[in-house]
């Protein structure tokens, strides 16, 4: 199994508060929609079977994104944040043509809490919302999914969402908040600049209570065993890859290859998508010596590529493909194979 990641372009349509992209500090040019048609190629070769697809917001692209996905051949999540006017400005125009059949975003708070619409996430979460509900009224065959970021200032709120996404017929994942340990992952602030969302030793039952909660639950989480982990490691970053992230290569906007999702890494920006298969030992090789001086990360996608490896790789295919989950009645997997 072999998972990669894109970053179709490092554009951002607002100006949220700890978004570390505004300037997209040391990426060059993005690729052409024939560079990245060529790019995504390259993926099938290598052998991927996912791709996560990444912005910072993928719609910016417009009628270029059909373009470029309609030449793709191996599955992937689309992730957005549903913003207006954009979304609303193409997502006829996307669902239509058939080529998109996904959606996926980001959803931190119910959407009844009625919190300051000058909040960036709950603002996002409200956008993601109306993005999710109006796709699986209009097209209910396109495959859903909210991921949510727990927070000190969410955790009370992830049952409602688990339940809430599960009857809209979204699949739910998981992931914990982040920050810039060392300052090489260039897509989260520093952690004074977040203090009131991170979680202290004092939290960790509190934690455990709620994933348990979820857990129990009739719900869509399609993640279920990355949540029961020990809430410290969740919760602190404490997590380590050994050297290979999800086994797939992770390309910015601008084609040169990063170490994972999270950090560019010293070594493998040396190459880009289009110097594989050719030198894929060297780029191997600088992957596992970047990551190997990260000090860690808690990120559900590599964990889940991680876990399903040593355990069940076909099954893992189906996680990530199909949102597939042994917990999950195999009737509501989602029907999503691209040749």
């Amino acid at each position: 199994m072999k998972i990669a990641v894109t970053y179709l372009t490092r554009k951002c349509p607002r100006l949220c508060e700890y978004c570390a992209l505004r300037d997209a500090v040391g990426v060059g040019k993005e690729l052409s929609t024939y560079e990245w048609i060529g790019a995504f190629g390259i993926l099938k070769e290598l052998g991927v079977d996912f791709n996560l697809i990444l912005g910072n917001e993928p719609w910016l692209l417009g009628k270029t994104l059909l373009d470029i996905l309609g030449q793709n051949q191996v599955p992937y999540a689309l992730y957005t944040t549903c913003p207006e006017p954009i979304f609303s400005k193409y997502k006829f125009l996307f669902f239509d043509s058939g080529i998109l059949d996904n959606l996926s975003c980001g959803i931190d708070y119910p959407h009844d809490l009625k919190l300051s619409i000058d909040d960036d996430s709950y603002q996002k979460s409200l956008d993601a919302w109306k993005g999710l509900e109006w796709v699986k009224r209009f097209y209910p065959k396109v495959d859903t999914q909210g991921t949510i970021t727990v927070h000190k200032k969410n955790i009370k709120y992830v049952p409602k969402l688990v339940k809430n996404l599960s009857n809209l017929g979204a699949f739910v994942g998981i992931n914990f908040i982040h920050w810039n340990k060392d300052g090489q992952y260039d897509f989260f602030p520093g952690k004074e600049e977040i203090q009131d969302l991170l979680f202290s030793k004092k939290d960790y039952g509190i934690i455990k209570d709620v994933l348990n909660s979820i857990d129990s639950s009739n719900s869509l989480l399609h993640d279920r065993e990355y949540i029961l982990e020990p809430p410290e490691m969740l919760a602190t970053m404490g997590w380590h890859c050994k050297g290979d992230p999800y086994g797939g290569p992770t390309i910015d906007s601008d084609g040169k290859l990063r170490v994972c999702g999270y950090r560019k890494g010293k070594r493998t920006p040396k190459f880009t998508i289009f110097d594989l298969p050719k030198y894929v030992d060297a780029w191997q090789e600088a992957v596992y010596q970047d990551a190997m001086e990260c000090p860690g990360c808690s990120w559900s996608c590599s964990w889940t590529f991680h876990y399903w490896r040593k355990t069940d790789n076909e099954m893992g295919r189906n996680v990530f493909i199909n949102h597939a989950g042994k917990h999950i009645d195999k009737s509501k997997w989602s029907k999503r194979v691209i040749e």
